[in-house]
């Protein structure tokens, strides 16, 4: 008997490990195919589900950064994959936390000018909503190219991490520059929240007066804005500590689930899925959005 006991205690932690793996996988597909079909939502049925492109693009960064953390799937924990695969896979883990964290303080920059715009009658210019889809990607790539520099460079510094989810580099420079940049950009987005806190604070009473759902709209900019800087502290300690464990990973894992329900529980859509499920056809938009149609790609200032 008490060898049989010692050889099940041997086989738990692999057991242990091998169950968070996969836990850590349902997360993320989950959130990926959660943002798929969001983004497919707004894209079909963009009558009822307007919405500007910052939203979209912030969708798109988190179908991204889902499938970025699912590329060992189907590799066995015990077999190390390709140093191709392995590379991919590095750069995009390393570069995903500064592109998500700058998708998202583009959506809050996109609701400070939104308001803003609702406060002022003043819509803003065409080159800034460019400015809100583009610049996400400007740091995000710099970190690519040094992850894949440094991988191309030494091939011995691309590994498996201990929990066996996905790869990684060695050295730590790739770390060090996504967290100064994720850094950069936190400060930033505190700075916008601070402001949209401020003119809601200072708005309030006309906010109240005016036709729209105000209540409901403050509560969608606290809800992705606090989500939104959640994400961004925890890809700054992400990138910050060298060793972390398999629970801070499926922490990591659960944000992009975060953002779908928030997101994805949002009336419009709901009632767009409710017409197929009814077989009716919606002509015009029937909800309140977040976005006001006047804030779309095409829109000039007056």
């Amino acid at each position: 008997m008490a060898p049989q006991l010692q050889v099940s205690r041997g086989y738990q932690p692999e057991a242990r490990a091998e169950t968070m793996r996969y836990v850590f996988y349902g997360f993320q597909m989950t959130g990926l195919l959660g943002a798929v079909v969001m983004l497919f939502t707004a894209a079909v049925w963009r009558k009822i589900v307007p919405r500007h492109p910052s939203w979209f693009n912030f969708m798109i960064t988190w179908i991204i950064s889902c499938s970025s953390y699912i590329f060992l799937v189907g590799v066995p924990s015990g077999k190390n994959p390709s140093h191709a695969l392995c590379l991919a896979q590095a750069a995009l883990v390393y570069s995903v936390p500064s592109l998500t964290a700058g998708a998202t303080i583009s959506l809050v920059i996109h609701v400070y000018m939104t308001l803003r715009s609702m406060l002022s009658g003043v819509l803003y210019r065409t080159w800034w909503t460019i400015a809100l889809v583009i610049g996400p990607y400007v740091p995000a790539w710099v970190v690519l190219m040094v992850s894949l520099h440094i991988g191309l460079r030494e091939p011995d510094s691309v590994r498996r991490s201990a929990e066996n989810m996905y790869c990684n580099l060695k050295p730590n420079l790739p770390e060090r520059l996504s967290a100064a940049l994720v850094a950069a950009i936190m400060l930033i987005g505190l700075a916008v929240e601070l402001i949209i806190f401020r003119n809601l604070w200072r708005a309030w009473g006309t906010l109240k007066r005016d036709d729209r759902n105000s209540a409901s709209r403050v509560v969608r900019v606290l809800a992705f804005t606090i989500v939104g800087m959640l994400t961004i502290i925890l890809s700054l300690i992400f990138c910050a500590l060298p060793k972390h464990g398999a629970a801070f990973d499926l922490t990591i894992s659960i944000l992009p689930l975060s953002s779908v329900l928030i997101f994805g529980t949002q009336k419009d859509i709901i009632t767009a899925w409710g017409s197929i499920c009814r077989r009716r056809t919606h002509g015009e938009d029937t909800w309140e959005t977040f976005t006001p149609v006047g804030t779309r790609l095409t829109v000039t200032e007056e």
